[in-house]
């Protein structure tokens, strides 16, 4: 069963005005993407397997996989809700991205990804000289 599905109906309903949120019930388990409708802000998906959670927030990196224990769904929230207040940044270079989200209590959870051919490696100090992205909140001004 998928452990997540609550959170996502109660997304859903909190985010009305401001986002389209897809609940799809499968056989597997539960998949969720969150659209916002303000342009600058960051969607954000995940799919819950029952026992693991694959949350999604940037292009190739901010991707987290997490368990299906409590503990693991208190950091899909946390990080769900962070990236609806704006607390995102995404470093993007060509075939990857790091996100960085900061959680409502100053702690940040910062993953990589990477899409590229096989063999090839990041240039150093990629993050230096790649685009930053600092995404917009959900609401103009706090709900």
């Amino acid at each position: 069963m998928a452990r997540s599905l609550g959170f996502a109906v109660t997304l859903a309903d909190e985010l009305a005005e401001v986002a389209e949120v897809s609940i799809d019930e499968e056989g597997w388990g539960v998949n969720v993407a969150v659209l916002p409708r303000r342009p600058g802000a960051r969607s954000v998906g995940w799919a819950d397997f029952g026992e693991e959670i694959v949350l999604q927030v940037g292009e190739f990196g901010g991707r987290w996989e997490l368990g299906g224990d409590d503990e693991d769904l208190l950091l899909l929230e946390a990080v769900v809700r962070s990236v609806v207040a704006g607390r995102v940044t995404e470093i993007l270079a060509p075939g990857r991205s790091r996100v960085i989200v900061v959680l409502a209590d100053g702690e940040r959870q910062v993953e990589t990804g990477y899409q590229a051919p096989v063999g090839c490696i990041p240039l150093p100090l990629w993050p230096r000289w790649s685009r930053t992205v600092r995404y917009s909140p959900y609401w103009e001004s706090s709900p």
